[in-house]
């Protein structure tokens, strides 16, 4: 059951629907699941309008996150578009902003260039959402420029303001414990994302089959009165995205945690 001292805030994610989706369906999908904050994902700001009229749509459903997609080499031009879209996530009332990807070539691990220059452009757009009150984190994720909890050392270790947002899920996937994970980078952890992975594809909470140990892990969030948001990021599913918003806001009802 949920702590009585401490309340986590969870956060549902529209990347079941997709970067060019319907949005005020898909939010009306998350409210009715009963979510009562979302992470805005990989939209691009000309689909998300203006800060007003998203807040319109928005309808009570409080804007948690958002979160795009970054490439290395890096550009000024793609600098100037992260960083409007950081100041939009200010200007709706967005406190956390994620980013993942890069380069990473199965054949090698990133060069140490590499890494650098991930490092200076998120450690350029954390100092940027740092001034509008907006917490930048990267994403270590599976088949990008990080991945492991050894190159989330390198990324932490050339960069001050930048946060992480750790995946229960991608961190598994690299045959590591989420638990331990959290452990070491509690100090420079932006947020959370859940979810869970079966027989080759992501899954609701609880239908995985690599035996992630979510009611541990929001345990030890609640223990340690973790503030930042908990986003459930369904990335996909077998079911349309509002059965699969349901059956997540089941499981962690059924835990005792509070979502709306």
């Amino acid at each position: 059951m949920n702590r009585p001292e401490h309340r986590l805030r969870f956060a549902y994610s529209t990347i079941n629907w997709g970067a060019m989706c319907d949005i005020p369906a898909a939010l009306a999908d998350i409210r009715e699941a009963g979510w009562g904050a979302v992470e805005l994902f990989g939209h691009s700001l000309d689909m998300l309008g203006t800060p007003q009229s998203l807040n319109d749509i928005l309808n009570g459903l409080a804007p948690a996150t958002l979160f795009a997609g970054i490439e290395l080499p890096d550009s000024p031009t793609q600098r100037t578009k992260l960083h409007n879209h950081i100041r939009f996530a200010s200007e709706i009332g967005a406190e956390a902003f994620g980013l993942v990807g890069g380069a990473r070539l199965r054949w090698r691990p990133p060069a140490e260039e590499e890494y650098a220059e991930l490092a200076a452009l998120c450690e350029d757009l954390a100092l940027f959402g740092d001034t509008l009150g907006v917490t930048v984190s990267y994403h270590p994720h599976v088949a990008c420029t990080v991945e492991t909890s050894e190159e989330i050392e390198v990324l932490m270790r050339q960069t001050r303001y930048l946060k992480l947002c750790l995946d229960a899920s991608h961190v598994a996937l690299v045959s590591e414990d989420p638990l331990t994970v959290l452990d070491t980078w509690w100090d420079r952890l932006g947020y959370i994302h859940l979810k869970d992975w079966g027989r080759g594809k992501f899954a609701e909470l609880g239908r995985g089959t690599i035996d992630i140990d979510f009611p541990n892990i929001l345990e030890e969030l609640t223990r340690r009165k973790f503030g930042g948001w908990v986003v459930l990021e369904q990335s996909q599913s077998d079911v349309s995205p509002l059965e699969s918003a349901r059956s997540n806001a089941a499981y962690l009802r059924g835990l005792g945690y509070e979502i709306g």
